[in-house]
């Protein structure tokens, strides 16, 4: 079979959610194995993303650090870029101040 994925049916484990983010929709569940054995409830975007990673986690605490969000809050590009500037100004949406309000 092509696509298939070995997985644990989530209704047998606790439902507390993606061990990460607290995604509780099953239908976006996974389980992956720690390196001691032990099987986690992870949400699908948090596997793919410890997959990738290529690293082994020991402890919860140490799959949240691998799939930690690496976004850059910053933008990317460099300074003194007037075309992106403009592109920006252009296509992003007009930020209002706490106190505007749509009319």
């Amino acid at each position: 079979m092509l696509g298939r994925v070995n997985t644990l049916h989530t209704s047998k484990l606790p439902l507390e959610g993606c061990v990460v983010c607290a995604e509780r929709d099953e239908r976006a569940l996974s389980t992956l194995m720690l390196a001691d054995g032990t099987r986690v409830v992870v949400c699908g975007s948090h596997d793919l993303m410890y997959r990738r990673s290529g690293q082994l986690a020991q402890t919860i605490a140490e799959l949240r650090i691998i799939t930690r969000d690496r976004r850059e809050r910053a933008p990317r590009r460099d300074p003194g870029d007037e075309l992106g500037e403009r592109l920006v100004a252009a296509f992003a949406p007009a930020r209002r101040a706490g106190n505007d309000r749509r009319r």
